[in-house]
């Protein structure tokens, strides 16, 4: 809840600075460093969320415990990502209940700004029919939002982590490695496969493993459930 307080009030402080009348350097400098701020405390907070959540995941108990102690508004999308996460570590072979830490590894700044991915999902849904939730959680999973593009152990490149041979397929020409390109190619690939109507079997040719499909949807759905967790799920893991 402390990490709640902490975003809600850095989002409070940003919407509340107005671009300076005056031309002086000083006040755009103030300006500038009373976004930064704002904008860092809402990062911090997401972080300090996430190192909350995967201790939840680590520990039945205790998981069983806080949940219910939460507004009901915040609970939903929390059992959604911790039951991600255990998706998650169940295809990596560890048990649902392993203790992973989060590793602030990859600088914040590395991907395309959130703004421009959401567009971009709400453009491939609009396009094909595949809700931008799927799209979003795809692309947390597969590349932290374009920040570990790969080429992956499989040779899997690009924000979407396609295959040279699949994008030949379906990138229509596009950049593997354009976050606009590969969205929209993975919005075309899951529709082959049945989306929307049919978003597991979309899901499972994406990767050959249920697991896998089960953590797309709890992510997708910790979205759908607050649109903020796309936000939150946005500075996971990074630094800056």
């Amino acid at each position: 809840m402390s990490a709640e307080l902490l975003m809600s009030t850095s989002l409070a402080q940003r919407a509340q600075l107005k671009q300076p009348v005056s031309a002086s350097m000083m006040d755009r400098v103030r300006f500038d460093m009373a976004v930064a701020a704002a904008d860092y405390g809402y990062r911090l907070g997401a972080r300090q969320e996430e190192l909350r959540v995967y201790e939840l995941a680590s520990y039945y108990s205790v998981e069983n415990a806080v949940i219910p102690l939460l507004p009901g508004s915040l609970s939903t999308p929390v059992e959604d990502a911790i039951a991600g996460l255990h998706s998650l570590y169940t295809l990596a072979g560890y048990d649902q209940y392993y203790l992973v830490h989060a590793h602030f590894v990859f600088p914040y700044s590395a991907a395309a700004p959130l703004s421009q991915l959401r567009a971009f999902y709400l453009e491939a849904q609009n396009t094909y029919g595949v809700d931008a939730s799927y799209l979003a959680s795809i692309n947390l999973i597969e590349s932290a939002f374009g920040r570990n593009n790969g080429p992956s152990s499989a040779g899997a490149e690009g924000p979407m982590q396609f295959l040279p041979s699949t994008w030949a397929n379906w990138g229509q020409g596009g950049n593997i490695w354009d976050p606009h390109d590969a969205i929209m190619a993975a919005a075309r690939y899951l529709v082959h496969y049945g989306a929307p109507n049919d978003m597991r079997s979309a899901i499972f040719h994406y990767n050959l493993d249920f697991d896998y499909v089960d953590a797309v949807e709890f992510f997708a759905r910790a979205i759908r459930a607050d649109p903020g967790w796309l936000d939150r799920f946005y500075y996971w893991n990074t630094s800056g």
